[in-house]
């Protein structure tokens, strides 16, 4: 396990990260097409880079790579934020826990088709983040409903569909990636 956490800065790792990078920001503006909820969230296949570099490089790469996406986000102007617990629990925790997906065995289905499950543990861990900031920092905006089962019903739709989409996009993409990443 210790292995997967390993990192070494070689000028190709360090490309293969900026690439990886550069594309979760290329899918974040393409997120942007799409409506999102009113205080932030919202559909996002960026993720998708986060978990291939993941899966392709070892964890400790997919984490720095999702630390590394959001300074680029803040950088760029693509972060909205409401304080240090903001920048904390909607973006920093969220974009580096989507790291850790090749933590969970993945699961093989037949003879073609593998359930890359660790998405999805990656996908939750993520929402639990955005669970606390919701509930904690955007509790005002629940009213009477408690700040718990407010953040629940806000932030579940979202990160559930985001995790679906991005483990089918991930799904197509990284058996044709892997070989080519290989060479």
């Amino acid at each position: 396990m210790k292995e997967q956490f390993k990192v070494k800065l070689t000028t190709k790792n360090i490309t293969y990260m900026a690439m990886f990078m550069a594309l979760q920001i290329v899918l974040e503006y393409v997120d942007k097409l799409w409506p999102s909820m009113p205080q932030g969230g919202a559909l996002s296949i960026s993720l998708t880079a986060i978990f291939l570099c993941s899966y392709l490089m070892g964890v400790g790469y997919g984490v720095l790579v999702g630390i590394g996406s959001c300074l680029l986000q803040f950088a760029l102007g693509l972060a909205s934020y409401w304080g240090v617990w903001s920048v904390l629990f909607d973006y920093l925790l969220p974009l580096a826990v989507c790291g850790l997906a090749p933590l969970v065995k993945s699961i093989k289905i037949g003879d073609k088709f593998i359930f890359h499950i660790g998405i999805l543990f990656a996908i939750f861990l993520k929402f639990l983040s955005h669970f606390y900031s919701g509930a904690i920092i955007f509790g005002s905006y629940a009213g009477d409903t408690n700040p718990f089962v407010y953040s629940f019903l806000y932030n579940a739709p979202y990160n559930f569909i985001s995790g679906i989409v991005c483990l089918v996009i991930f799904s197509v993409l990284y058996p044709r990636i892997k070989i080519a990443f290989r060479k």
